[in-house]
């Protein structure tokens, strides 16, 4: 009998160790599918659950160490290709990219059963959520945010338009807590089952309005056609600026560069001729040099007076002798007058932007624009929250293709417009202030890459839209008070 319970003694013990290293590496590899690629929004509500119980079964937290190790290699398969850089930056970039999954979980580990229980399934997600908005601060915006994962998940979606993206990245990361909580607990403690239906009360509730958005919400004002145009670059012209642009190699590139601009000015008379009232470019489509961007300017606003549309083409002015270019688009209107000229503001090339997201009112609702990277700051984006259309020049590559245009129509929901994004090396969408898709064209299998969009010339108020990051700010200073009371009783303990 002693022998029996013995081996059956063994038996529970190695079963609650490989319980958890099971659950921690399925967790990880499940990180694949969370953004980029292959992203697939349920793997956020499987994955961190794993994650969560393998960490706080661990018996010392070195022992969470190859669950770490596994996140950064996952992370990198993820992301590996996806920009362009040298290899020892991809590393730190996937390194810094999971710290705000896997710092949190340590703190978890830490804190949970030392603390009262709702505060403590707080912990969790809101300390995902600072970090994840520090890492904003890295020029990168909201690209490897988990919020961003839940953008195709449209009916959560919609309470963006409420309280912003963070507040959809703290609600699928509360349910760890939360269904590790039941899970360990079911039907032995009350407060368990408080905490469960508060949770699922305000879930459900979500659902119910992002559903009932979808459909009461449903654009019915008139359309506006929009064309928008990407014209194949036969090599990378950014390089030129690395290369510190050396005038005396200009008149070299200037003849293809004139071909490109042809190209893209037949492609804007087509659309034109189509219907088109509001025609744009994608990012940096047009690359020129300084010297030839006052008779390119001329040419454009011709091109605007003659054809009566909104004309904004979007290039890359190279600068001589320097490290520096204008990514820059220029709204003409159809008086030949020129009605912003933004500059990128969130790039990797120094800009002069001063961050101002502008907005014109037009026949066809107020319209605005920012390039690519810049709609990766929600912050900087809610300046637009009064526009109705916003134009996206972008550039990505195919590693990020669909992914990096629709997490954009977040901002969209959030401030209550429709969003039309064309990408070079990427995927073309719009959609409307619900992200319900408008039109879609693959830069890669379309061989003309002129999309055609009728956009709804009216958006939607929205209440992030006039109150901005509050949430993000109330999850921030209730973190600070939570953490200071925990380490205020430990030390009245000591």
């Amino acid at each position: 009998m002693k022998t029996k319970y013995n081996n059956d003694s063994t038996q529970s013990t190695n079963n609650m160790r490989i319980k958890p290293l099971l659950f921690g590496i399925i967790g990880a590899l499940l990180f694949f599918f969370i953004g980029w690629e292959y992203n697939i929004p349920l793997m956020v509500w499987v994955a961190f659950p794993m994650l969560m119980f393998a960490f706080r079964s661990a018996r010392k937290w070195v022992h969470t160490l190859p669950f770490i190790a596994l996140l950064i290699v996952v992370k990198y398969l993820s992301m590996r290709g996806g920009w362009e850089m040298e290899l020892w930056l991809q590393i730190v970039l996937c390194v810094v990219g999971v710290m705000p999954l896997v710092l949190p979980l340590l703190l978890d580990r830490s804190c949970h059963d030392k603390i009262h229980p709702l505060v403590a399934t707080l912990l969790f997600p809101s300390a995902y959520l600072i970090l994840d908005y520090l890492l904003t601060f890295l020029n990168v915006g909201m690209t490897l945010s988990l919020a961003y994962s839940q953008s195709t998940f449209l009916v959560l979606a919609q309470s963006a338009s409420l309280l912003g993206s963070w507040f959809i990245g703290f609600m699928a990361t509360w349910f760890a807590p939360i269904i590790l909580l039941l899970l360990r607990n079911l039907s032995k403690n009350k407060i368990t089952w408080k905490l469960v239906i508060i949770y699922f009360s305000i879930f459900t509730a979500l659902i119910m309005y992002g559903s009932l958005r979808m459909v009461i919400s449903v654009p019915k004002s008139p359309t506006v056609r929009i064309a928008s145009i990407t014209v194949a670059h036969e090599q990378n012209y950014w390089d030129i600026t690395d290369d510190n642009t050396p005038k005396e190699d200009a008149a070299i590139k200037k003849t293809e560069m004139k071909a490109l601009q042809d190209n893209l000015f037949d492609l804007s008379q087509k659309s034109a001729d189509y219907g088109a009232k509001i025609i744009f470019w994608s990012e940096g489509n047009y690359p020129l040099y300084e010297d030839d961007y006052v008779d390119f300017i001329d040419k454009a606003k011709h091109f605007a007076i003659q054809n009566q549309v909104y004309f904004m083409p979007a290039c890359v002015m190279l600068r001589y002798n320097q490290t520096k270019n204008d990514n820059i688009a220029i709204m003409i209107d159809p008086e030949g007058k020129i009605a912003y000229n933004y500059e990128k503001t969130i790039s990797w090339y120094p800009t002069d932007s001063d961050g101002i997201i502008p907005t014109i009112e037009t026949p066809y609702g107020k319209v605005s624009t920012a390039i690519c990277l810049d709609m990766d700051v929600p912050s900087m984006i809610q300046q637009a929250n009064m526009a109705d259309i916003m134009l996206v020049p972008g550039y990505d590559t195919k590693k990020i293709a669909d992914y990096h245009t629709r997490v954009s129509f977040l901002r969209g929901i959030e401030n209550g417009f429709s969003v039309v994004r064309q990408a070079n090396l990427g995927t073309s969408i719009s959609a409307d202030y619900l992200g319900n898709t408008l039109s879609y064209q693959s830069f890669f299998y379309t061989d003309e890459n002129v999309m055609i969009s009728d956009v709804p010339t009216k958006g939607v108020w929205t209440l992030y839209g006039a109150t901005g990051e509050i949430f993000l700010w109330i999850v921030i200073a209730g973190f600070i008070i939570i953490m200071g009371r925990h380490i205020w009783t430990l030390g009245r303990k000591k």
